[in-house]
């Protein structure tokens, strides 16, 4: 298994009351400092599902790049593919969360933003060690890469019957539907978030944004909907999957805790529908605890819901 994307350090603070009611001090609850970043959480979690993963992503060489790769390995996930720089730091945000668990992210522009084709490893000389799944942490998040290098990449693999999943990033260069259609056709499955998904497509409806997604190629569309679940839809299945009601304490990588569920239970040999289920409960159980994926959460945590 290959995760392709971004790794950062996050700063955490909870609970964070209303801004109006700050002071220039005050305790909270607690402060901790976690790994973080799309392809760092989806790697984690699958590693907590017993995956043998590889991580592909890039950090400074500085004092939180060294903490994120002992934070990885502690995790059990193979960090022989990171790529350490010396021209820029380790991605760092600092994120705020309040009482309900909605967050506030402030970040800076680091070395997670910098991977290029040359970190990608070679698949041609892996004929007995290739990945079965490549999962690209989010589309939109490796400026350099998807510009120069990945389709290439993600086509050749494909061509060694390798399964490519994405998730979809921020779209801070306001590139739209055309950023990422290329992309589309390689894809066996394309995991967006209901927000991204609607506001690219211009659709009022996942169902109708899906439609979109699969008219440019992709196999499989699964819709992240937050609290209400997803909608998913393949070339034999559709339908939505309900989300477990919680309270949660941190919404912060949910949704990379879902799609590394996701991919688990794919390559477990499930349908998409019950794929979607079991990622589904994973997802709300990463919502209980503090951190994008701080808390090891076993199979059997989530067959047990």
């Amino acid at each position: 298994m290959l995760c392709i994307g971004t790794a950062v350090i996050d700063i955490a603070a909870y609970p964070i009351g209303n801004r109006g009611q700050w002071q220039e001090k005050q305790r909270i609850e607690k402060i901790a400092v976690t790994m973080g970043g799309d392809a760092a959480n989806q790697s984690v979690r699958l590693a907590d599902m017993g995956r043998e993963v590889h991580l592909c992503a890039s950090i400074g060489r500085d004092a939180n790049g060294t903490l994120l790769r002992n934070l990885l390995s502690e995790r059990k996930v193979c960090t022989d593919l990171l790529v350490t720089r010396d021209d820029c730091g380790t991605g760092t945000a600092l994120v705020l969360i309040d009482q309900e668990g909605n967050r506030n992210v402030f970040s800076v522009k680091g070395a997670h933003s910098m991977l290029d084709k040359t970190a990608l490893p070679d698949l041609t000389g892996m004929a007995s060690g290739r990945p079965s799944v490549i999962s690209i942490g989010s589309l939109f998040s490796l400026p350099l890469l998807e510009q120069d290098g990945l389709l290439e990449y993600l086509s050749q693999a494909r061509s060694y019957g390798i399964r490519i999943a994405a998730d979809l990033g921020s779209d801070k260069l306001h590139q739209g539907l055309k950023g990422i259609k290329a992309f589309l056709p390689v894809l066996d499955y394309f995991l967006p978030s209901d927000y991204d998904a609607m506001q690219m497509t211009g659709k009022n409806s996942v169902e109708e944004a899906a439609e979109v997604y699969q008219r440019y190629g992709c196999k499989n569309v699964v819709i992240k909907c937050g609290e209400k679940g997803c909608w998913y839809s393949g070339e034999q299945e559709q339908g939505r999957i309900p989300a477990v009601p919680v309270e949660p304490v941190d919404t912060n990588g949910a949704g990379d805790s879902m799609v590394a569920f996701f991919i688990h239970r794919i390559l477990c040999g499930d349908s998409l529908k019950e794929a979607c289920r079991f990622a589904c409960v994973g997802a709300s159980i990463s919502t209980l605890y503090p951190g994008a994926s701080v808390h090891q959460i076993r199979e059997e945590d989530i067959r047990n819901r």
